[in-house]
């Protein structure tokens, strides 16, 4: 792998379903007290919960942090939202 393929290394934290920490995003391209869609190089990400805050984003760091009832983070292409995949479903 060069790299130009290489990706962006990408970590996820969740406390207690009320903190969630991120790593490797690019952008947040939309968000609500109910759902913040995030970005990585390779892949969309959508936080679900409920009274959703985003306390930090730096996209020159790659970091997020969101705060509220975190009740599903799920993974997606850029091209298709809807065939999304749970966080436990991509590790499998």
């Amino acid at each position: 792998m060069n790299e130009s393929e290489e990706l962006i290394k990408h970590d996820i934290t969740v406390r207690s379903r009320r903190r969630t920490e991120m790593t490797g995003i690019s952008d947040v391209t939309s968000f609500d007290d109910g759902t913040i869609v995030a970005q990585s190089d390779k892949f969309g990400i959508s936080i679900e919960g409920e009274n959703l805050k985003i306390e930090r984003f730096d996209a020159e760091s790659g970091e997020l942090i969101v705060n509220g009832k975190i009740n599903g983070i799920f993974y997606f292409t850029h091209s298709n939202q809807k065939k999304r995949k749970s966080i436990v479903d991509i590790f499998k």
